[in-house]
């Protein structure tokens, strides 16, 4: 090679400030290296201290429910529950947003179209959910999903579908006294 071919070679790379992310240019927030303003992301702190305030909206909601005699109140009372479950969503919002800090921001990707037909597929079990209760729900989740997502033993996934099944009833019915959904064909034949 020449040297002039050399020079040609290097000048179509591109350097290293063009390649680095803004903050480590020392860009302001919200602007690129070329001076445009890029599209504004929002931020997993502000993202997580959200999550945390309609969490504790919900919790001051849960202050408002009756309360249950002592002598009628099987497992859980009717707030407990949610408050059990909001509890571990503010633990998880809290974590989004202290480590938020650490992670480096990802480039945007376009949406793969297996996300839609996962999409369309929750919202099949919520259709399941209101026509057989929650075992025809995790029966369709578990199968209907694992067969979308490219499981093809059907054996597996029914085996899958009735531990969960049994699992959830065990835990909630048994475990906790907390009645689970039944759907308009449970209702209606039983």
């Amino acid at each position: 090679m020449t040297m002039q071919g050399l020079q040609t070679h290097d000048a179509q790379k591109p350097d290293a400030a063009a390649m680095a992310h803004p903050a480590d240019v020392g860009c302001a927030v919200g602007s690129a290296p070329d001076g445009s303003t890029p599209v504004r992301r929002v931020s997993d702190v502000a993202v997580g201290l959200a999550i945390v305030a309609m969490a504790l909206v919900v919790w001051a909601g849960t202050t408002t429910f009756d309360d249950v005699p002592a002598a009628l109140t099987q497992g859980m009372g009717p707030a407990a529950f949610p408050r059990l479950v909001l509890g571990v969503i503010v633990v998880l919002a809290l974590w989004l947003a202290w480590t938020a800090s650490r992670r480096q921001p990802l480039e945007d990707e376009p949406i793969h179209p297996m996300v839609y037909a996962t999409l369309a597929a929750v919202g099949g079990v919520v259709g399941a959910m209101l026509l057989f209760g929650i075992h025809g729900a995790v029966l369709a989740a578990c199968v209907g999903m694992g067969r979308l997502w490219g499981e093809r033993r059907l054996l597996l996934l029914g085996s899958i579908a009735l531990g969960l099944s049994l699992a959830i009833h065990f835990a909630f019915v048994r475990g906790f006294g907390v009645g689970l959904p039944r759907g308009l064909l449970q209702g209606w034949l039983g």
